[in-house]
């Protein structure tokens, strides 16, 4: 990285143990033997950068710092140089609970936009990268499955892994045919993607195909109406103001996330009739995950 000119920024901070947080952020500098002048202005606007209040805590060493704080001072190794060509952070975040994770994500994107630079961000958080990125990129198995806006990686996923990576709790998937313009489930019939052209409809109308939609883009009743999927209430997870309604249609798991005012009434074991809204449906290739388009 360092003969590519390249910042990184380490899951595990690799911070020295010896040396006080003030002298692991200077350290790229001393190696370069710059001036004391030119140090203390660099110093400066790296703190700006990453934290002020990083300051009262530049003469600890690395084993009197929360881990909020190493990762600070190891973002400050960072970009203190002079011109990289790009910012490289594996996994930072990786390390620190919930509730320091949120407000590090805060600073981040502020330190992102106050740098100016190519910055090449890696995590395993779905919404890590919604948070922090302008594009996303999703890899696997070695291969870019969609490169694209966070938007569009929730609205329009090009494939399943990538509608079940992001999202509250990832996309729910049923598997069945098309007949009759009309795509097949468990005995249930549902409206097809309207994106989805007539002729493509005819070529795939003998295909395994899935059908996915977002817990949150279900709407429900607890009134019988046999125009709609019939579910039954498995399990009820309250994580306020929200809440997920576990449903079986036999024995496919279907999860509806609403508020949880408008749930007070639903117990495990009712029926649920399920609304899905076509236009919010997405529809699959089974073999190849792809969507069909």
């Amino acid at each position: 990285p360092g003969q590519r000119n390249i910042a990184m920024v380490f899951q595990e901070y690799a911070l020295y143990p010896n040396l006080m947080a003030k002298e692991n952020i200077l350290f790229p500098l001393r190696i370069k033997k710059y001036s004391n002048e030119r140090i203390d202005q660099k110093l400066r606007s790296t703190i700006k950068q990453i934290d002020i209040g990083i300051e009262k805590y530049l003469n600890f060493y690395p084993r009197e710092l929360s881990a909020g704080h190493k990762q600070r001072v190891a973002a400050g190794r960072a970009i203190i140089r002079d011109n990289p060509n790009v910012f490289l952070f594996d996994e930072p975040l990786s390390n620190l609970d919930a509730k320091i994770r949120m407000n590090t994500r805060t600073y981040l994107k502020k330190m992102f936009k106050e740098v100016k630079t190519t910055t090449i961000y890696v995590t395993s958080d779905s919404s890590e990268a919604m948070a922090l990125a302008d594009r996303i990129a999703v890899l696997d198995k070695g291969r870019f499955v969609q490169i694209d806006r966070p938007f569009d990686m929730y609205f329009h996923p090009k494939n399943m892994l990538v509608a079940d990576f992001f999202g509250i709790l990832g996309m729910n998937f049923m598997r069945g045919k098309i007949k009759d313009n009309k795509f097949i489930f468990a005995r249930c019939r549902f409206d097809i993607p309207p994106c989805i052209k007539k002729d493509t409809i005819r070529k795939i109308a003998r295909e395994e195909l899935v059908l996915g939609i977002r817990p949150e883009d279900i709407g429900f009743s607890t009134t019988y109406d046999k125009s709609k999927a019939v579910a039954v209430v498995n399990f009820i997870q309250k994580i306020p103001p929200m809440v997920n309604i576990i449903c079986k249609i036999n024995d496919s798991i279907i999860n509806v996330v609403n508020f949880i005012k408008n749930t007070s009434n639903i117990i495990p074991g009712m029926n649920l009739y399920l609304d899905f809204d076509k236009s919010k449906t997405h529809l699959f290739y089974l073999d190849s995950g792809d969507l069909v388009s």
